[in-house]
């Protein structure tokens, strides 16, 4: 169905932001309201997604999610792949993002099928930005990209600069179920602590239109940003970079090629205390120099180069 055809205009906004997605794509549901939403727009616009869910094990209800989620694939006569993990694997959030992102590389694969649908919206960018700049990301903080090349496939955010509440007048427009995950409420969590107490708090003591600014300032820095990785790409194109190249550059273009570097070695989370770290090991000292970064790496300073390399022993996050 084409989406300017439909009768309902809550559909609009939702069906408008994925009518440009290929025919054949992957689209991670969890089974909430946005990836039922996401699931939904796809269908009603012509596409036939495989549908693929992870369930990290670490709630006692997502086997009925995975559940659920299945026989919505089937409600719709879709593929679906779906993946457990066991608990201990999934016991940090980054840990389970990088389950979750190993399992989508996996679907692909499976599939044959090398793009993917999150759906991610404005309110989850303007806390992926806070929690950016909470975690120290400084300058480099710039929330998500509609879409970008990961791990061997593309991913796509059509919804990301829609409100969610956009998405629950589809949900509600098209009569949709979805699963309500109580995770998200669990103050333990840095996310659930900026949406629930931090945004309120900006949004009541300082302005109505927060959410609007930052989400401003989120599509400058990518604009920047893309810019910016045109300009040192070619300095971080290696496995390695040269220390002295990276020495002889102003400081500001230091930080990108690091950071543009540690992304394509497949470094995430990167915070601003991680590349400058890894610019210490250019500033001078004795080869053998190595710093500890997230996800088991090491970026070490050997033969002129600074390379990573997996950390097989236990190792404070400073220099030595």
């Amino acid at each position: 169905m084409n989406s300017a055809s439909l009768p309902l205009p809550a559909l609009h906004a939702t069906c408008s932001a994925v009518a440009e997605l290929p025919i054949r794509l992957l689209a991670a549901v969890s089974g909430g309201l946005d990836s039922c939403v996401l699931l939904d727009a796809l269908v009603l616009t012509g596409k036939r997604p495989t549908v693929v869910h992870f369930d990290h094990g670490w709630r006692p209800e997502s086997v009925e999610d995975a559940v659920f989620v299945r026989e919505l694939a089937a409600s719709y006569g879709l593929e679906y792949l779906e993946e457990r993990s066991a608990p201990a694997d999934a016991a940090t959030e980054t840990s389970a993002r990088k389950r979750r992102y190993e399992f989508f590389a996996r679907a692909a694969q499976i599939s044959g099928v090398h793009d993917l649908a999150l759906a991610h919206h404005a309110d989850d960018q303007v806390e992926t930005l806070l929690l950016q700049l909470l975690r120290g990301a400084g300058s480099l903080a710039r929330g998500m990209r509609e879409a970008e090349v990961r791990d061997g496939f593309r991913l796509h955010r059509p919804f990301l600069w829609l409100d969610r509440s956009r998405l629950r007048e589809h949900a509600q427009a098209r009569g949709l179920r979805w699963r309500e995950d109580r995770s998200n409420d669990d103050r333990r969590y840095l996310r659930n602590r900026i949406r629930h107490e931090l945004l309120p708090f900006l949004e009541e003591r300082f302005s109505p239109h927060v959410r609007q600014s930052l989400l401003r300032f989120c599509r400058v820095r990518i604009a920047e940003e893309e810019w910016m990785t045109e300009l040192v790409r070619q300095a971080a194109e290696g496995t390695g970079l040269s220390v002295g190249d990276l020495r002889n550059s102003p400081i500001g273009r230091q930080r990108r090629i690091v950071h543009h570097w540690l992304r394509r070695q497949g470094i995430r989370d990167i915070s601003l205390s991680d590349v400058e770290a890894v610019r210490g090991l250019a500033s001078g000292g004795r080869e053998g120099r190595q710093y500890s970064l997230t996800g088991g790496w090491q970026a070490v300073r050997r033969d002129g180069e600074i390379r990573l390399q997996h950390q097989t022993l236990p190792c404070a996050s400073t220099n030595t």
